[in-house]
């Protein structure tokens, strides 16, 4: 949804207001290659041991098109928002291969002039390419991202015994759906994410409000009724360009919502990990949980489901002390389940 990666980003900023702006910068290559098809795709690999022979780890980032690195000047003042968490990039370089791709027609990194520096809103401010506009969507992400694993597995120094992808929220649905397309994947991380309709988040999102006594149930009627008539005007109009909602196209929409993650899940025999909160309204947990019963129904043993009581979608929870609220980061804790499962008994730490 819209402020899904906004605020992935606005978090993880913290962790390098003063990193460069070149991939060199990051300990990273760069990488492009040109498809007749899916035109320029850019890619980054981690330096660290480029020679080396280890396991490939392949991250694609959330949602909106904007650089990997974004960097916010008013006046003279400054400050970095970045989509690909520099824990990722660094922690995990030296038992892997670590890369990720770039959004369509978007650069490494990017300059936005504002009169006033507030992340949320600069990071709304910033506009998407035409190129990324005319390919968003997951046929684009999916392509790009399965030509780069072969790539990868084909230039780098690795046996190809394990390749991991992993993605977090948007890239958590298109994760899955690479899995389902390349063999290559021997293991899947997807994090924050659901496993059904993704346009299901905003209706679960009204009725648990009309059962919490946050509106009444003739107003989740309502607001659910106006979804519903907003869904079939994208469903009418999957690949259009021009109309926009919830700050992406309807294109983006049309794509995303016609596929259902979950009906992927279940083929798969790869070991698969699940990382979600439980107090998350950009996916709401009820859609990771259905995931683990259709698993569990299935009789199948591949999926490990881990819930994070009280963390919202960017892991932090609130609480209250003083009468006042405060967010408790639970971000180290998701980190380590995920460096433990991707790599049990060597796992980096923060």
């Amino acid at each position: 949804m819209k402020y899904m990666l906004i605020l992935i980003s606005l978090i993880l900023a913290e962790d390098f207001y003063s990193q460069g702006v070149t991939p060199g910068d990051w300990g990273l290559k760069a990488f492009q290659i040109h498809d007749p098809e899916l035109g320029q795709i850019n890619f980054y690999i981690t330096e660290n041991g480029i020679d080396q022979d280890k396991p490939v780890l392949f991250i694609i980032s959330g949602s909106k098109g904007l650089p990997t690195l974004l960097v916010v000047r008013s006046g003279d003042k400054s400050i970095q928002l970045g989509t690909i968490p520099p824990d990722q990039i660094n922690s995990f370089s030296d038992q892997f291969h670590v890369a990720f791709i770039g959004k369509p027609g978007t650069p490494f990194s990017d300059t936005l002039f504002t009169d006033e520096i507030n992340p949320i809103q600069n990071l709304e401010d910033y506009q998407p390419s035409v190129e990324y506009i005319q390919k968003c969507g997951m046929e684009w992400e999916v392509k790009a991202s399965s030509l780069v694993i072969d790539t990868l597995c084909s230039i780098l120094p690795s046996t190809g015994d394990k390749v991991v992808a992993m993605g977090f929220s948007e890239g958590g649905r298109l994760v899955v759906r690479l899995a389902a397309a390349n063999k290559r994947i021997t293991h899947l991380v997807s994090v924050i994410c659901g496993g059904l309709n993704q346009f299901y988040s905003s209706i679960i999102n009204r009725r648990i409000d009309a059962a919490s006594g946050a509106m009444t149930h003739a107003e989740a009627q309502e607001a659910v009724d106006s979804l519903f008539a907003i869904y079939k005007e994208i469903y009418n109009h999957p690949k259009n360009t021009d109309k926009w909602y919830y700050g992406h196209p309807y294109k983006r929409w049309g794509s995303f919502c016609t596929d259902i993650p979950l009906e992927h899940l279940v083929k798969l025999d790869i070991p698969i990990l699940f990382v979600n909160g439980s107090a998350d309204r950009s996916t709401p947990i009820l859609q990771a949980d259905y995931v683990m019963l259709e698993f569990i129904r299935l009789g199948k043993t591949n999926l490990t489901y881990h819930v994070i009581p009280g963390a919202n979608h960017w892991f932090y929870e609130v609480v209250i002390e003083d009468g006042k609220e405060k967010p408790v980061s639970h971000r180290k804790e998701a980190f380590n389940i995920i460096s433990g499962w991707i790599n049990p008994g060597n796992s980096p730490t923060e």
